[in-house]
């Protein structure tokens, strides 16, 4: 931060009427040795489980330039840098002494390749200074924020101007709408209507609200968010009591399928006790999907955080990757991104990043094969820190193959490639999961990788359609 600024997290430290030293920090990245955001995570080396506080996000700090010098209570820390999913984690031991200054360098390499796709996290309330918002946002490495606090409309545009992040972000203006059927996401938003809570749950049906939604100018993505929940909720679970939990039947017009996106995923709703990941509510939501999409109800899967605080809801894990003419955040048209994420043409990752192709084609594509041989290619790559043991191949909502992941070798990434040619004889969709119940590493010790892919469409007899397995009429048509 420019020297004028004031600190703020110097106050929590002193607020603790302790000895404090200094603490001067760099953060860079490997490749070009420029400066970054990054977060640093605060732990007492000898071990202890107390946590100390070092600002305003207790024992966490975030710094937006990726240089700062810090006001810290005297003691040794082990401090863990990181940028989200795609960098190395940087371990550090340091020892903050009275009215001396410590200094902190670190250096994160990038170690996920994710060239042709941008990241993002569909579903952020931060319900904090705007300001931070941005800076965590840049921190955890996250290339597009999309601003969805509840039934408001929130622009961080100006704040990333201001921090100077407008390399490192672009931000979306929406709202996270809530309804008396279920909570929905739109972006990106210009009409600031949804505060009034008795006009929102006066919309009686949900194809009424998709008819309001989408009267906005332009396009925009309208998702339903966390549509299941551990105990059945129908004013916030939008499949709850609504679709059939074995065998994904519903009936119109209380249940409208005309939405772009649905949370698979959602990290603050989903998660098991204290661990994030593939848990039992995920499992039937993953079933939920490959119902609709059996019946030719073409939605996009995607994961986000739902993330409300910080660093309790720490945004980015989950996140979702999206087909992008550009990797500069700065570039970054939200239009392109809305149809992008409206062709599918997205994959989630809690941890692992997975590419994955049908004849070459990347996902979300309608593929037009007539010799009933198809190509399947999967590439994962993962972090030293984040372990991928097992890959999944799934077809018309049947697991078909199975492959176990090697474990590297030490501080090695973990990298799978593979091909599998898959005999089709019927209009087939294919998409790919990414797994493990082995904890990451420290500080990330309560998450479990689960990455997942959206499907490529096969059209096997060549009408240009995919003629769903559980459908009637051809629901898409190729592009």
């Amino acid at each position: 931060m420019p020297a004028s600024d004031p600190d703020p997290d110097k106050i929590f430290v002193l607020q603790q009427d302790t000895a404090v030293g200094q603490l001067a920090l760099e953060v860079k990245e490997a490749h070009s040795n420029l400066h970054m955001p990054a977060r640093l995570y605060f732990s007492y080396s000898d071990g202890r489980e107390e946590l100390p506080t070092v600002g305003r996000f207790k024992n966490f700090l975030v710094t937006a330039s990726g240089r700062d010098l810090k006001t810290l209570p005297v003691g040794e820390y082990q401090v863990f840098v990181s940028r989200g999913t795609e960098y190395s984690l940087d371990q550090q031991k340091i020892k903050i002494k009275e009215n001396k200054t410590t200094y902190l360098n670190s250096t994160l390499e990038r170690i996920v390749d994710t060239s042709g796709f941008i990241s993002a996290d569909f579903h952020l309330h931060l319900q904090f200074a705007m300001r931070d918002g941005a800076i965590t946002t840049a921190a955890e490495g996250i290339d597009f924020l999309t601003a969805t606090d509840h039934n408001i409309l929130k622009d961080y545009a100006p704040h990333i101007r201001a921090l100077r992040l407008e390399r490192f972000i672009t931000s979306v203006v929406g709202s996270e709408i809530d309804t008396a059927f279920g909570h929905f996401n739109s972006f990106p938003l210009k009409l600031d209507r949804w505060k009034r809570k008795e006009f929102r749950h006066s919309i009686r049906t949900p194809g009424e609200f998709l008819r309001i939604v989408r009267q906005e100018p332009g396009e925009q993505v309208v998702q339903i968010n966390h549509p299941r929940r551990w105990k059945l909720s129908p004013t916030s679970g939008y499949f709850d009591e609504r679709i059939n939990m074995k065998t994904g039947n519903f009936d119109y017009p209380y249940f409208e399928t005309g939405f772009d996106t649905v949370e698979i995923f959602n990290a603050i709703t989903d998660k098991k006790g204290e661990t994030y990941g593939r848990s039992e509510l995920v499992e039937q939501k993953l079933k939920d999907w490959y119902h609709l999409l059996n019946r030719g109800i073409l939605i996009a899967g995607v994961a986000n955080t739902d993330a409300h605080r910080y660093p309790e809801d720490s945004l980015g894990y989950p996140r979702n990757y999206v087909v992008s003419s550009t990797d500069n955040p700065w570039e970054i048209n939200p239009d392109n991104v809305v149809q992008s994420v409206k062709n599918r043409a997205v994959t989630s990752s809690l941890g692992p990043y997975i590419q994955f192709t049908g004849n070459g084609s990347p996902v979300g594509s309608v593929i037009t094969d007539l010799d009933q041989s198809v190509s399947l290619r999967m590439e994962i790559q993962s972090p030293p820190w984040i372990p991928v043991e097992k890959l999944e191949v799934i077809a018309n909502g049947k697991l078909i193959k199975t492959y176990s992941i090697s474990s590297p070798e030490k501080d090695k990434a973990w990298k799978f490639s593979t091909e599998l040619i898959v005999e089709c004889t019927q209009d087939t969709w294919y998409l790919v999961i990414a797994s493990s119940q082995t904890p990451w590493s420290q500080p990330f010790q309560n998450y479990r990788s689960f990455s997942f892919t959206n499907p490529v469409f096969v059209d096997v007899n060549g009408n240009g359609y995919f003629d769903a397995p559980n459908g009637g009429a051809p629901q898409i048509n190729q592009q």
